[in-house]
């Protein structure tokens, strides 16, 4: 097996990041027909625990202001246990990650691995380093206050006040809140992360050597990556297949403009995956924001979505160049041998 993995990493790695999601919704489906023949049509687990986190967020709404933090789920799967097999949906990248290297390449490797959620990597002096996290934040501040105000100007006050209020605008504690949960305790950004940035970004590199195609390839990766999660919807009737076919081509797109962002980022800071991380939890706290409806346990797409981070890959490309900032990532901080 280390002789396959060594020969095949990024295959083994996306194979058994792909198993979790395809098992745990196989997991979903049957949960949702054995309790419907029990409780009737009408009953769904899926529906269920929704209307729990709505409870939660409700009673405390300080503390799960961000309504995709690691916390809210744990504490939800904690009163649904029934549920808390999920935690391994977005946890799949990172653990697939960690178990693929520490078979291929043993335990120094693995630390090696885990040291890249340390904020600077390499050589990365601490003032520069916060010099580009500063930029970092500004632009995702920035991206969020000029939808507002274009919502604004074009007539649609109202949206954006919805749009204010889904950013905690009432309260600065709220604030506070959806601010610090997206940007570090996002369960798609803290989770994945060390898998597709942190493991997957590099390995990548070596094999085809260009930094923009590599970013475009990882991102739709993983973009389809999250197919499974659509198949219960697809079965129950939910979603249709030519409709979500569609919103799964703006996904990829968006996933793949969100890569590129993110990819300079790692680059810049030496490899560190804090920023992949807080682009990944401001991606989703986007896609909160826009969000109108939901469809099983999907949300519709808006196309201000995609358009935001198009134009954000757009300027990063403009600024940092192709490169992405990949020939300084190796200057600041060598990729190992192996």
């Amino acid at each position: 097996m280390r002789a396959l993995i060594q020969r095949r990493p990024f295959l083994c790695f996306y194979l058994l990041a792909i198993a979790f999601p395809t098992l745990l919704f196989t997991y979903m489906v049957g949960l949702e027909v054995v309790h419907q023949s029990w409780y009737g049509p009408q009953y769904s687990v899926v529906g269920n625990f929704y209307a729990l986190q709505a409870e939660l967020r409700t009673g405390y709404p300080v503390l799960f202001a961000h309504k995709d933090s690691v916390h809210l789920y744990i504490v939800s799967y904690i009163l649904m246990p029934i549920a808390a097999p999920f935690l391994f949906f977005p946890f799949a990248p990172t653990v697939a990650a960690c178990v693929v290297t520490a078979w291929g390449w043993g335990r120094r490797a693995l630390l090696d691995l885990l040291r890249l959620y340390l904020p600077f990597q390499g050589s990365l002096g601490w003032q520069e380093g916060l010099r580009i996290y500063a930029i970092l934040l500004l632009g995702i501040i920035a991206s969020f206050a000029i939808t507002l105000l274009l919502t604004t100007a074009s007539g649609h006050p109202e949206q954006a006040a919805t749009y204010a209020h889904a950013l905690g605008a009432d309260s600065l504690p709220l604030v506070a809140g959806v601010w610090l949960g997206a940007l570090f305790l996002n369960q798609g950004g803290l989770l994945e992360e060390l898998g597709w940035r942190g493991y997957a970004l590099p390995l990548l590199m070596r094999r085809f050597g260009n930094p923009l195609l590599v970013s475009i390839l990882l991102g739709t990766a993983w973009a389809l990556w999250h197919f499974p999660r659509e198949v219960p919807g697809l079965l129950t009737g939910q979603q249709h297949l030519l409709p979500l076919l569609g919103d799964q081509l703006l996904f990829i797109a968006m996933c793949a403009s969100m890569s590129v962002v993110a990819t300079a980022f790692v680059n810049l800071t030496g490899g560190s995956v804090l920023p992949a991380i807080m682009i990944h939890g401001s991606l989703n706290l986007y896609s909160g924001m826009l969000e109108t409806t939901r469809i099983g346990v999907r949300s519709n797409l808006n196309s201000t979505n995609l358009i935001v981070w198009c134009i954000a890959a757009g300027l990063v490309l403009l600024l940092v160049g192709r490169d992405l900032g990949w020939q300084r990532r190796l200057a600041l901080n060598p990729l190992p041998v192996r």
